[in-house]
């Protein structure tokens, strides 16, 4: 149960703070939304803080709750104590969002377990609390963060960072050093000690006289701590008080006011009769705020409701029908932490003997395991089916620990290293990656059945594909795949198809190959959902990082033609072949399955995964000329990607990001997102993202005129671990033309020797006019000509606009240069229009000095993009769905935002169109509404 705040300490010297949560509140009142976080030591003012908000919200809606030390490993505990009285809206969300938060809270109509789940919660709680804020503003205020279950503050944390237009204030308190509560992202407001004035005013009001020098010594103790201030005092006898006798007990040994006052604390505690510590201990253990519990659980112990007595008649505690309430979470700390060994392991068995019921469950197992001191099979059971139950609800972080703590009392080796597995798992699906790793490594040396050191290598290769290195992935997982392959061929055959990805972002041809060769050699059955062609993809993935095209592309191709599959499920299948679209150079069945892949994910609320889709969708729109869509997609993606904490993933959207920015001549922004992805991800051996990076840089060299940087940057890729092979083949145009703008035109052989190869497999009218402008540019004379006028009739036959303007530009200026002038501005005039309305400025403006030259008029720089141009990435997103005819609700739940966000959305975004009413936006040319 939450713990008192002292009176006493409001409004002394917290103006400043004050101000700061009003302005969270006001915006409240306004319409607009907030999060904030106080951070302080214990005692230091947050818990009042939070209160006087409350005090002055008489017109808002309040929500309240806070962790609690002993419910840290309880799944959902504290996001159910906040939502409890609001869970009669739940029919009000999107079925799936309610049947995660039902599954959450163990409801019925709940949905069964999913990684995905874990943020589809926390979408959920965003939602919920903008329906509520509809009625009238909302405050919710979440104490003792730092206590937080891991599944409530991830929801909590997802919610905040989304909050935006709903008239929601949330305010954290979270404690300095106590299991800690990160919130990148969000506002913080640190507390520090009260100034001499405010603290002595507050010693005055809380402690009334006391001698000179006890004054001094409190003031000195205290360190502006306002906790210190009232409780050093009260707990002082009436001759130290007078200064009699020094009060030397309380600092000896302390290096805090927090921990000088929980010596206070443990004082005060020693002066109890024994039963009530007893009694104390009892309440400080219990995390179910049930005090017909704690009496029952103190008949066990031979105690009764009259030893809380003394306590209370020393205002330690208060009891009330709801159960036992402390003065401080820090006297609670004290009376548990402070307890004999064998007190505390009383109070547990006899909490969990109180505890019936199937809903007491977990909190029974756990009781038992504190309980426990040395291995006992029958609790570590009842905490995997603790655990078990943990999953279920997408609490991953509490299942992982009962799981852990069910090993620690499990004295088979075997049984140890199997729940030290499944501990990692839940690590690494709740993205505790540490605890993963050590669980992991914790298997692999206890255990010795292949099949779970196998599951146990599969954890470390996801591990380090994360945090450390696809090619470290690649080796961890062949390995374990040739301990498994004879008795588990499907387990095996999917570790190795893993480690051929990892290959692929690595870059690392002969790993690729090594891959799919023992794949080959895996003893599949004739059911096995590995058919034949899939594997021979693989096999053309591995040729294509081997320079071999001409062998890989049809490979690709003939697994791609065969019929989808039936069903959308979001899983790794869909995603090779999304991926292996962009390597076959088609550029139509690439949009077509990534954008596909989107709307599934957002459709299944598969926050996870959809970083990934947007990254396959925002490559896809690049090839189609859609630049903006392009940058909205990756920046949406990279959000998401920080948010999940997939970091590998936010490298490669960087990259992206920072490719569109070279076209567009974005010099800054470029060079600030490439120096984010390019070197990080070379030093963790993504090889691909640290390609697109480079090329980046490359790209806006050449935009800017530097040819001869552009082509030492593409040359040198290998030396800086930029190198990627398949990449190489797409930017080998650009490494041609660097080559030739920069007079050496014998640098120029290889790469067009490349591209050539490339163009010819993939068989694609763009790739082709593409290579014909390559050999344009090495050419002389009429051969040179011949090269141009074929690209642009190739290009005529569709794909990739920014290299048809491209080839139109070389061509024009081919033509200016034989003083064709007419025919270059047939060229040159269609080129500026394409990157005027792709936003490429420096292309543009080389188009546009070309023309000059040929004798046109002088053509102003403008924004060919009309109104669409002025909505910001979420508003163009928001009245795209809007138009397709979608609720704001519908829209809400597919872009992850609340529902009065994307009201909000469509406020700001129609003046900017001109338009009055949603009916009006079916005549706009919104462009593509993936």
């Amino acid at each position: 149960m939450a713990s008192q705040p002292h009176s006493l300490m409001v409004l002394y010297g917290r103006e400043a703070e004050e101000r700061v949560i009003a302005d969270v509140v006001a915006r409240a009142h306004g319409g607009r939304s907030g999060a904030l976080v106080v951070r302080g030591e214990a005692g230091i003012g947050k818990t009042v803080l939070l209160e006087n908000a409350a005090s002055t919200a008489a017109d808002m809606m309040v929500l309240r709750g806070s962790g609690v030390e002993t419910e840290a490993d309880l799944p959902f505990a504290a996001l159910h104590l906040i939502l409890r009285p609001v869970l009669d809206r739940l029919g009000e969300l999107p079925p799936p969002q309610a049947g995660a938060l039902r599954g959450a809270f163990a409801l019925p109509g709940g949905e069964g377990h999913s990684a995905e789940h874990r943020f589809l919660v926390g979408l959920a709680v965003l939602t919920l609390l903008s329906e509520l804020a509809e009625a009238r503003p909302l405050l919710c205020l979440i104490d003792d963060a730092q206590w937080l279950d891991r599944a409530s503050a991830d929801a909590l944390f997802f919610a905040a960072r989304r909050l935006d237009a709903e008239g929601i204030a949330m305010l954290f308190a979270a404690r300095d050093g106590a299991g800690g509560f990160a919130a990148p992202g969000l506002a913080e407001q640190r507390l520090g000690g009260l100034d001499d004035d405010a603290a002595a005013e507050l010693l005055t009001a809380s402690a009334g006289e006391l001698a000179p020098r006890v004054r001094d010594w409190i003031m000195q103790e205290a360190g502006g701590n306002p906790l210190a201030l009232i409780e050093l005092p009260a707990v002082l006898t009436p001759e130290q008080r007078g200064g009699e006798l020094a009060p030397l007990a309380f600092h000896i040994g302390t290096v805090s006011p927090a921990s000088r006052v929980q010596d206070a604390y443990r004082d005060l505690l020693r002066r109890l009769p024994e039963p009530a510590r007893a009694m104390l201990s009892l309440a400080a253990a219990d995390d179910t705020a049930d005090f017909a519990a704690i009496m029952r659980a103190g008949q066990e112990l031979g105690l009764s409701p009259a030893d809380l007595a003394p306590a209370e008649t020393a205002s330690l505690v208060s009891v009330t029908a709801g159960g036992v309430a402390f003065r401080h979470p820090l006297l609670r700390a004290a009376a548990y932490h402070g307890a004999p060994l064998g007190m505390k392991t009383a109070a547990h068995r006899a909490l969990a003997r109180a505890l019936d019921g199937a809903e007491n469950a977990d909190r029974r197992a756990w009781h038992l395991a504190e309980a426990s001191t040395g291995p006992d099979d029958e609790v570590a059971a009842e905490l995997e089916r603790a655990a078990e139950r943990a999953r279920n609800r997408t609490g991953y972080a509490a299942a992982s620990s009962a799981y852990l703590r069910a090993a620690q009392l499990t004295a088979d080796r075997e049984s140890k290293a199997r729940r030290l597995v499944f501990a990692a798992e839940a690590a690494a699906d709740a993205g505790r990656m540490e605890r993963a790793r050590d669980c992991a490594a914790q298997a692999s040396r206890t255990g010795t059945d292949p099949r779970v050191l196998a599951r146990a290598a599969r954890i470390r290769a996801v591990l380090e594909f994360e945090q450390g290195s696809p090619r470290a992935a690649h080796t961890i997982l062949v390995a374990a795949a040739g301990a498994i392959a004879a008795a588990e061929p499907a387990a095996a055959a999917s570790m190795l198809v893993e480690a051929a990805r990892n290959a692929h972002f690595a870059g690392e041809p002969e790993l690729a190959r090594e891959a799919v060769t023992r794949l080959m050699a895996v003893p599949l059955p004739a059911d096995a959902s590995l058919p034949p062609l899939f594997v021979g993809a693989l096999a053309g993935l591995a040729d294509l990082l081997e320079v071999n095209p001409a062998r890989g592309i049809p490979r690709i191709r003939d697994w791609l033609a065969e019929p989808p599959r039936a069903g959308t499920a979001v899983d790794a299948v869909r995603f090779l072949a999304a991926a292996m679209s962009v390597m076959a150079g088609d550029d139509m069945a690439t949009y077509s399955r990534t954008a596909s892949l989107t709307a599934d994910c957002r459709e299944q609320g598969a926050i996870g995964l959809l970083p990934l889709a947007l990254h396959g969708l925002s490559i896809a729109q690049i090839y189609r000329g859609r630049h903006r869509d392009a940058s909205d997609s990756a920046a949406e993606g990279l959000r998401l990607a920080v948010d999940t904490g997939q970091w590998a993933r936010a490298w490669h959207l960087r990259a992206i990001l920072a490719w569109l920015a070279a076209v567009a001549g974005d010099a800054g922004r470029c060079l600030s997102l490439a120096g984010d992805s390019v070197m990080p991800a070379a030093r963790h051996q993504f090889t691909l993202a640290a390609a697109w990076g480079n090329w980046a840089l490359a790209l806006l060299d050449l935009g800017h005129g530097d040819a001869a940087a552009a082509l030492h940057r593409l040359e040198s890729a290998a030396d800086t671990g930029a190198y990627h092979p398949l990449l190489a083949a797409l930017y080998a145009p650009d490494q041609v033309e660097a080559a030739v703008r920069a007079g050496q035109p014998e640098r120029a052989r290889e790469p067009a020797a490349r591209f050539q190869q490339r163009a010819a497999a993939t068989g694609q009218p763009w790739a082709a006019a593409v290579n014909e402008r390559c050999r344009g540019l090495l050419s002389a004379g009429d051969a040179a000509g011949q090269h141009y006028a074929e690209a642009v009739r190739l290009h005529e036959l569709g794909g990739r606009p920014f290299d048809n303007a491209r080839t139109r530009l070389v061509y024009g200026e081919w033509l200016r240069r034989q003083r064709r002038r007419v025919d270059a501005r047939d060229q040159l005039v269609p080129a500026l229009e394409t990157f005027t309305e792709l936003g490429a400025a420096p292309w543009a403006e080389r188009a546009r000095a070309e023309l000059r030259a040929a004798g046109a008029p002088v053509v102003a720089a403008g924004d060919a993009s009309g109104p669409v141009s002025r909505l910001t990435p979420q508003e163009l997103q928001v009245v795209r769905l809007a138009a397709l005819g979608r609720t704001n609700r519908e829209i809400a739940a597919r872009m992850f935002l609340s529902p009065r966000t994307v009201g909000y959305h469509l406020y700001k975004a129609f003046p900017k169109l001109g338009i009055d009413s949603r009916a009006e936006l079916a005549r706009l040319d919104l462009g593509e509404r993936a």
